[in-house]
Order: C-alpha cells, then sequence, then structure tokens
C-alpha cells in the first residue's frame, strides 16, 4: 500500500544531459529502488508544449515520482547510503535547486484499476492560503476533482499534501499541495488550457499555481524489477557505473594536474 509519493523535480548541468540521464535511469533509480520503504518509479521529461507559460523559464527539465510504503524508511536509507557505493551520485546534476519532497494521499481516482497506466502526466502544484487548506481541501475533492475526472482522456487523478513526516530536505517545498494526473490521451492536456479554476479557486494563492505537463522518459520500474533484474538491465547499470568511475579519475588526474 502506498503511504506516500516522493515527487522529484530535477535538471541536468548545462551540456550533460546525456550523463544525467544515463546516471538516473540506470544507477540512482536503481540504487533507490533497493532501499527499504519503496515500491516503484517512473521518470518524465518536461514536455516541449505546456498549458502554462512560464516567462523566465520552469525550474526542472525532469520529473520522477517514487512509490513509497514507508516514507520515513526510505529517506533515512537516502541520508545513511547518499554518496557512498550504494548510492553514487554523479556531478552531472545540478544541485543548486532540487525539489525532492513526499507528499501524502488525499484523494486518489482511477477509471482503470490494475492497469499501472504510464501515460503523460499534468502536474499541478499550489500553495494554500494561510489557515484555508481544509477548504481547498474540500473544493478540490467534492468540485474540482470529479468534475474534472469525467472528462475524456484523463485516467487517474490525484490530490497529495505535504506534510513534515519523513521528509528528506532540512526546508518545506514552495507549494504544499500538488495534483497528479495521468492520461492516456495527450490531448487531455487542453482542459488545463482552458481553465483557470485553480488560479480562481479562493483559498489558493493565486501567484503559486504552476501546471506543467510531463512526456514519459522510462517505464515504470518496481523494486522487483531491480531485485530480480534482466541481463540487459543489469548491464546498462554495469556501463553507468564504469563511466561515472572512468569520468571521476578523469577529473581527479585533470585536477592534479592544474
Amino acid at each position: 500500500m502506498i503511504e506516500a509519493l516522493l515527487v522529484v523535480l530535477t535538471k541536468a548541468v548545462e551540456g550533460r544531459d546525456s550523463d544525467f540521464n544515463d546516471w538516473y535511469t540506470n544507477v540512482h533509480t536503481r540504487d533507490a529502488l533497493r532501499c527499504r520503504g519503496s515500491i516503484a518509479q517512473q521518470r518524465f521529461r518536461f514536455a516541449r508544449e505546456q498549458v502554462q507559460d512560464f516567462p523566465d523559464g520552469f525550474r526542472a527539465q525532469y520529473l520522477a515520482l517514487y512509490e513509497v510504503f514507508d516514507a520515513a524508511r526510505f529517506a533515512q536509507e537516502h541520508v545513511d547510503n547518499a554518496g557512498t557505493p550504494r548510492m553514487e551520485v554523479e556531478d552531472s546534476i545540478d544541485t543548486s535547486r532540487i525539489d525532492d519532497f513526499h507528499y501524502y494521499p488525499l484523494q486518489f481516482r482511477d477509471k482503470a484499476p490494475r492497469s499501472f497506466q504510464t501515460g503523460s502526466v499534468v502536474l499541478e502544484q499550489f500553495q494554500a492560503r494561510p489557515g484555508q487548506a481544509a477548504a481547498l481541501r474540500d473544493w478540490y475533492n467534492d468540485v474540482y476533482l470529479p468534475e474534472r475526472f469525467r472528462q475524456d482522456g484523463i485516467v487517474t487523478a490525484s490530490l497529495l499534501g505535504f506534510d513534515p513526516h519523513g521528509q528528506l530536505m532540512p526546508y518545506p517545498p514552495a507549494h504544499d499541495h500538488v495534483g497528479i494526473w495521468r492520461l492516456g490521451d495527450d490531448g487531455a492536456r487542453e482542459l488545463w488550457r482552458r481553465s483557470t479554476a485553480l488560479g480562481d479557486c479562493p483559498f489558493i494563492e493565486r501567484a503559486s499555481v504552476a501546471v506543467t505537463c510531463w512526456d514519459v522518459l522510462t517505464p515504470r520500474v518496481t523494486e522487483d524489477d531491480v531485485f530480480h533484474t534482466t541481463a540487459a538491465a543489469l548491464a546498462a547499470e554495469e556501463r553507468a557505473r564504469q563511466r561515472i568511475h572512468t569520468h571521476s579519475r578523469l577529473l581527479t588526474a585533470r585536477t592534479a594536474r592544474d
């Protein structure tokens, strides 16, 4: 049973996207799913066509969603293992800003149970006005979500809220609620382009609303897929680790020469 969803927004160091994705997909994902408390993970790429304008650009290029059954244990495993051979961290990740927070389910609806639908995602991020969190959740759960969920092209819908329990970061997120919508048809993204419902909601800080679209980058990977892996997946992991170690040795040698 899922206790929480770890929502991770990241970007690569400029010019290092290939290295970053090789490390994240073939090494980091597998290291993380070896941690106790994990269930599954899937990665997404910031879609070319968006439904909201970001004049200064959006802060992330990639989205990872981790299904977690024990958030506190999963977070502690990360703390204990990060930077060790059990969880290698490559320098291709831009560490200037990482959004890495557990959100806890408040509602979930699914038109295709047990299908593990893997379509693209619309991510809603927003902050409740002071003292309005309960009213926001009532409105979203009773009015907004049911109305939108009836539309064609939407397969699952969920509202999740931030709680300090089991967090990795020592600071709170910029948004205390997220809505995650999985689509069966990317055309359903137009529902958000035509809507101002979140921004007009009296319980939400209008300036906090960020609605982004994400294309599938990798299939959903489960803990079982990692512990009972295929030869191809194991070879990809070993190759990626070797590339990281070679790069690290070359960087060390270059630094020593300089």
